[in-house]
């Protein structure tokens, strides 16, 4: 082999790897462009889909709320009627948390007009649930009717209770009935919304005073009513 064609073929040689390394340069290029592209598209269609995730977040736990309540409600009916005794479900508009007050009494109508009720001589907190849990936070949870939405009676004949000193106190006797002052049965009604969601999130709890049941309505939008 000449010298010539030595070095033609060391030159060729050379120029091969030349050409190999330049397609894996450019090939690495690519590749890492690409990655760049994939990382900012999902960066974009994350936050696009966060907010929506936590909208629906936001409303599954607003339906829990109502949940809550309802619960919390037929649970202080069915212990007054179990232990024969008063108990008294409060709802705490200024903590947003439910209580069930236990009377360790059956004192009747008398009860409900002493100047400490619902915190009567004997009483003690049976149990205290908050409402707030991420990503719900304490000033969205509203209590009444959202602008807009019927504010009559729901179709059961019970209104709206109002506040009294940011609370809601509803007392079942042993018989599982809600009564006044005077003991005549008296119903009663709690709203509750998200005012970040209002019109999705509009609920009612009522209880009926003869009998203590408690039922769970829902805004319906399409009739414009409170359904059952």
């Amino acid at each position: 082999m000449t010298t010539q064609t030595k070095s033609q073929l060391v030159n060729q040689a050379t120029n091969d790897s030349a050409r190999s390394l330049d397609a894996v340069v450019r090939t690495r290029g690519h590749s890492l462009i690409e990655l760049l592209i994939v990382v900012a598209l999902l960066g974009i269609v994350t936050s696009l889909a966060l907010p929506q995730l936590l909208a629906q977040r936001r409303l599954s736990r607003s339906v829990s709320v109502t949940r809550e309540i309802m619960t919390a409600l037929r649970q202080t009916r069915q212990l007054a009627m179990s232990q024969r005794q008063a108990f008294t479900f409060q709802y705490n508009n200024a903590t947003k948390q439910v209580s069930i007050i236990d009377h360790n009494s059956n004192l009747g109508a008398p009860m409900l007009v002493d100047a400490s009720y619902p915190n009567t001589a004997g009483s003690q907190v049976f149990t205290t649930t908050p409402l707030v849990a991420d990503p719900l936070l304490s000033s969205e949870i509203t209590y009444g009717i959202p602008s807009g939405l019927p504010a009559g009676a729901l179709s059961d004949g019970i209104s709206m209770t109002a506040l009294t000193n940011a609370q809601i106190n509803i007392t079942f006797q042993p018989d599982g009935s809600v009564i006044d002052g005077a003991g005549n049965p008296v119903g009663r009604a709690l709203y509750i919304y998200n005012n970040r969601a209002a019109r999705e999130t509009a609920t009612a709890i009522s209880v009926i005073g003869a009998s203590g049941r408690v039922k769970v309505w829902r805004y319906d939008a399409s009739a414009n009513v409170y359904a059952e």
